[in-house]
């Protein structure tokens, strides 16, 4: 005789284990099937666990329309975070080389921006403070360079 799920031979007339009686009954009779999930707001089908499709997240941030003050009326503490975590993602996705820009190490960078977050009044727009031109791939130590103004990059107009 041969199990009906591997096609081993067995002294049992139907499987030859537990596992395999498990596996061709839970393939042939699911317990439950996948419930198709609709978003709650505009019922179009999302993945996962999610209740809202990314359009209708109420909790979505569109960062280029808020201005550094809104920001920091949101967060008093450590505003320029937010500004510069979001500077590392529009960089991420950017097709700037991903290794610092004066010497070419590609193990680790940092995006740093080349006019500093405080050198911009409390109207900008996030979006303009972290404008691609504006930010900048560099090791550890020429970050630390161009901070305490060894390194000079020439700044351009923002």
């Amino acid at each position: 005789m041969n199990c009906q799920h591997c096609g081993q031979n067995t002294t049992n007339p139907i499987f030859c284990s537990r596992s395999c009686a498990a596996s061709y009954n839970n393939q042939k009779h699911p317990k439950r099937s996948k419930q198709k999930r609709l978003c709650k707001y505009c019922g179009i089908s999302i993945v996962g666990r999610r209740t809202t499709c990314d359009t209708c997240n109420p909790c979505y941030v569109d960062w280029s329309s808020l201005t550094l003050s809104d920001i920091r009326s949101k967060a008093l503490y450590q505003y320029s975070a937010r500004v510069r975590q979001v500077a590392r993602n529009i960089y991420r996705q950017s097709d700037k080389p991903k290794q610092c820009a004066v010497c070419g190490y590609d193990k680790h960078y940092e995006v740093c921006h080349i006019k500093p977050i405080k050198d911009f009044p409390n109207n900008r727009f996030v979006g303009q403070i972290n404008h691609i031109d504006n930010l900048l791939a560099l090791c550890p130590n020429h970050h630390w360079e161009l901070t305490t103004g060894f390194l000079l990059f020439r700044v351009h107009r923002i």
